[in-house]
């Protein structure tokens, strides 16, 4: 038996916000259109600013927002040499220095967007407060996270006790550091996959398992 729910989909930037809008149907009017809500049905998608101060702000506004699930979509960095650019993580656990947030939806995620044709990874994904480089994202790679952002575990206190999941396209990944000439091209790749993507998960979200509407605590 599955249940339609309302879902919240935080996208940190404006383009991914934007990619997944224009999966979900949404139309964009103008910059308030950017600023606010895309709204397709039980889906919503909310841009929730870059970085962890953006998002700790957007996290105390979504606290009383009317969702059942909330979903943290957007790009990322792997760290793992089986993590390439292009390829999507589907997070089991969202790590960051202080807590682990388990992610109870990952599974019924992955399976979706496996069907769908997607290169899909599940694995914990780690936040941290700045952008990682050289050393420390071997260091974060050895914990056995696939990859890295910097707003996910932050976003997820939004959700309270309701179920949260996470999805990120894989942008710079081993031996693709950000800082190259080829990030570009990649990026708009990425975006592209996130569109895609986006489409699959309002499918999702019309028929998740009943089994993920557990609390946090409970999980």
């Amino acid at each position: 038996m599955t249940m339609s729910s309302k879902m919240l989909i935080c996208a940190p930037m404006r383009l991914e916000a934007r990619a997944l809008r224009s999966a979900q149907g949404s139309r964009e009017v103008g910059r308030e259109m950017l600023r606010g809500n895309g709204l397709h049905g039980d889906t919503t998608v909310r841009c929730t600013g870059y970085g962890p101060k953006r998002s700790a702000h957007s996290a105390v506004r979504l606290l009383a927002a009317d969702f059942d699930v909330l979903l943290v979509a957007g790009l990322a960095g792997g760290l793992t040499p089986d993590v390439g650019s292009g390829d999507v993580v589907v997070a089991s656990e969202i790590r960051s220095r202080n807590d682990v947030v388990p992610c109870g939806a990952a599974d019924s995620l992955a399976a979706e967007l496996v069907r769908s044709g997607f290169p899909v990874r599940r694995g914990p994904i780690v936040s941290t407060d700045r952008l990682v480089h050289g050393s420390r994202r071997t260091e974060l790679a050895a914990t056995g996270a696939l990859a890295v952002d910097l707003e996910s575990a932050v976003l997820a206190q939004a959700a309270g006790e309701r179920p949260v999941a996470v999805v990120r396209v894989v942008v710079d990944a081993v031996g693709q550091p950000l800082l190259h000439p080829g990030t570009a091209r990649r990026g708009l790749t990425a975006l592209a996959r996130l569109h895609a993507v986006g489409a699959c998960l309002r499918r999702w979200g019309r028929h998740i398992p009943p089994e993920i509407h557990t609390t946090r605590e409970e999980a």
